[in-house]
C-alpha cells in the first residue's frame, strides 16, 4: 500500500474509533473474580449466547481488564443450554438488505475477529491461560472465543459444529487456521468445516477440540478448585483431577478415520464428493448428501481458506486478516456473488426456515475466478480497510 493509502486507512480507523467510543451498554456479559480465576460468563440465554455486537465489545472491555489487573486464568462460561450458539448474522443480514453496509456488516467482523486474536494469546503474551467450558452447544462465534484457548472442557451437554457453509457463510473466527492444525489435520478440518458435522463429547476428544471431559455435575467443584489456581500448570492439575471419560454411544468419528483422511484428502471439492460418492459406505454417503445441501459457492470459498491457512508459513494473525475479507465479500454482496443473504434469509430468519436457493447448483459450476475474487484485498474505499491486529 502506498503512502496515500495507508494514511486514508489511518482516517478511516480514527474516524471509525471516535463513532465506537461509547460505552457498551452492559448486561450480556458478567464477570466475578473468584480467588485467582477471572469467571467471565456470557447472559444472553434466551438467545442461546449469540454473540451480538454489544457483547463483543463488553468481552474486549473485559478482556482489556483482566489483561491490566492480572489474573491466574480466566473461565469462560454461557448461561443456560449453550455456551454460546455463534455470531447475531441475522441481524447483520437484515442491514444489509436495508442498505446499511458500512455498519454492522463491517463493525461485527472486525472486531469480533480483533476479540478472537486477544483472547487466543492471551497465554503467550500474558500467561493468562483461559479455560473454555463447553457445557452446552458451541458453534460458530462461540467456537472463536473458545477454541483456540489451551483448556477447552467437554461435558455430556456438549454440542459442536461450524455450520457456516449452509448460510451462505465459510468457519470463520480463526477456524481456517486452528482446524487444520488438529490431530487429524486438514481432512478432519475440511471435514467438520464443509459439511458442518455435529460432534458430542467423545467425538469432540477423539478430534482434538477437547481437551478435558468433565461430567456437568462436577463443574462447581471445578469452578472452586480453579480460584487456587495460579497459571498453567495449576489450571491443568485442576482439570486432570476431574477428568473422565465420556459415554461412547454416540460417538462416529474414531469408525470412519480412515475415510475421512481419503476423501478428504482429494484436491477439490467435486474430488472430494468424487470419492465419498465411490466409497460405498453410510457414512460416506450422508456426509455426501449433506455437502451437496449446502452453499456450493462457500464450499469452494471455505476450502481454498483452509487449504491456505493450513501452511506451516500461515499464522493466526494472517488467517484472521483473509477471514476478514472473505466476511466482507461475503455479507455484503449478493447472488451469484455471494450466497449469505439468501442462505441467512432462509435458515435463520424465515419461520419454518426453508431450503436456501443458493447461486449455483453444484460445486462443479462455481467459476475459479468468482472464488479468487474472495481474496482479493479490500476495496480502498472500505469503512474499515484491512483488519489491524
Amino acid at each position: 500500500m502506498n503512502r496515500a493509502g495507508r494514511v486514508a486507512q489511518h482516517v478511516r480507523h480514527v474516524r471509525h474509533a471516535s463513532q465506537l467510543a461509547a460505552e457498551p451498554v452492559l448486561g450480556e456479559v458478567s464477570t466475578v473474580r473468584t480467588g485467582q480465576t477471572a469467571v467471565v460468563s456470557l447472559t444472553r440465554p434466551t438467545k442461546l449466547n449469540s454473540l451480538n455486537l454489544n457483547m463483543i465489545r463488553e468481552l474486549r472491555a473485559t478482556y482489556d481488564k483482566i489483561v491490566a489487573e492480572g489474573a491466574g486464568c480466566v473461565l469462560l462460561k454461557g448461561e443456560g443450554r449453550a455456551f454460546c450458539a455463534g455470531g447475531d448474522v441475522a441481524a447483520i443480514q437484515q442491514q444489509v438488505e436495508q442498505g446499511k453496509v458500512d455498519g454492522l456488516p463491517v463493525d461485527f467482523f472486525y472486531e469480533e475477529y480483533q476479540l478472537v486474536e486477544i483472547i487466543a494469546t492471551l497465554l503467550g503474551k500474558h500467561k493468562i491461560p483461559q479455560v473454555s467450558l463447553w457445557n452446552g452447544i458451541v458453534m460458530g462465534g462461540g467456537v472463536g472465543l473458545s477454541v483456540h484457548a489451551p483448556f477447552r472442557v467437554c461435558t455430556e451437554k456438549t454440542v459442536f459444529a461450524m455450520p457456516e457453509t449452509k448460510i451462505g457463510l465459510f468457519p470463520d473466527v480463526g477456524a481456517t487456521y486452528a482446524l487444520p492444525r488438529l490431530p487429524g489435520g486438514l481432512p478432519v478440518a475440511l471435514m467438520l468445516g464443509l459439511a458442518g458435522t455435529r460432534l458430542k463429547a467423545a467425538d469432540c476428544l477423539w478430534a482434538g477440540l477437547a481437551t478435558h471431559f468433565i461430567a456437568s455435575d462436577k463443574l462447581p467443584a471445578v469452578e472452586e478448585q480453579l480460584a487456587q489456581a495460579h497459571g498453567f500448570d495449576d489450571v491443568k492439575r485442576c482439570l486432570d483431577t476431574f477428568c473422565s471419560h465420556p459415554d461412547q454411544s454416540s460417538a462416529t468419528l474414531a469408525q470412519v478415520e480412515a475415510s475421512i483422511q481419503k476423501c478428504f484428502s482429494a484436491d477439490s471439492p467435486a474430488a472430494i464428493l468424487k470419492s465419498l460418492d465411490s466409497e460405498g459406505s453410510e457414512w460416506a454417503a450422508q456426509t455426501a448428501k449433506t455437502l451437496r445441501e449446502m452453499s456450493p459457492l462457500s464450499i469452494c470459498v471455505s476450502h481454498r481458506a483452509m487449504v491456505e491457512a493450513a501452511k506451516d508459513s500461515c499464522s493466526l494473525q494472517e488467517a484472521l486478516v483473509k477471514e476478514y475479507r472473505l466476511s466482507q465479500y461475503c455479507a455484503q454482496r449478493d447472488v451469484p456473488r455471494s450466497d449469505f443473504q439468501r442462505g441467512v434469509r432462509a435458515v435463520l430468519i424465515a419461520k419454518p426456515a426453508e431450503v436456501p436457493q443458493y447461486s449455483h447448483a453444484s460445486v462443479e459450476d462455481v467459476p475459479a475466478a468468482l472464488v479468487q475474487e474472495f481474496f482479493e484485498p479490500l476495496p480502498q474505499g472500505h469503512p474499515r480497510g484491512e483488519l489491524a491486529l
